[in-house]
């Protein structure tokens, strides 16, 4: 199983391995892995920090600004490989935790990831339960817009 929580939740102990999925991570605990592969780009990360500031952060902004690129930049070689290498834990029964610092899981990367793993039949718990799969779709889409030279 794969579970995405906000990185203050994690306890250790409780998983076969934890993954922070975020781009900055100073913590020192030596239980928890960074996987910057899977968080959103330095360029995104400052867009949605200046969309945060600006007061402009809001569930339009998630869909129509931060998805579309945050899943192009899944498409990337090294993306797919952390995905892939999720899909394979799962099916071998691992218990994964995925980490990053939003509050809002809904607007949140973790949800997109979430709904990726979803998509291909992965057991996902997120914390408030939903099925996140719609994003599948979407990086499918953009998957083989990129694949087509779109």
């Amino acid at each position: 199983m794969i579970t995405t929580l906000n990185i203050r939740e994690a306890q250790k102990g409780e998983y076969d391995d934890v993954w922070a999925i975020v781009r900055f991570y100073n913590g020192k605990s030596s239980w928890i892995k960074q996987v910057s592969d899977l968080a959103p780009s330095k360029s995104l990360c400052l867009k949605y920090n200046r969309l945060k500031d600006d007061g402009k952060w809001d569930k339009s902004a998630f869909e129509n600004i931060y998805l579309p690129e945050f899943l192009k930049e899944m498409c990337c070689e090294q993306a797919r490989k952390k995905l892939n290498e999720l899909f394979k834990a799962d099916k071998a029964g691992k218990n994964i935790a995925l980490l990053c610092f939003c509050q809002d899981e809904s607007l949140c990367h973790r949800s997109i990831i979430a709904g990726i793993l979803q998509g291909v039949g992965c057991n996902v718990h997120t914390k408030l339960d939903k099925d996140y799969s719609k994003y599948y779709q979407d990086y499918m889409r953009i998957k083989r817009s990129a694949s087509h030279g779109e």
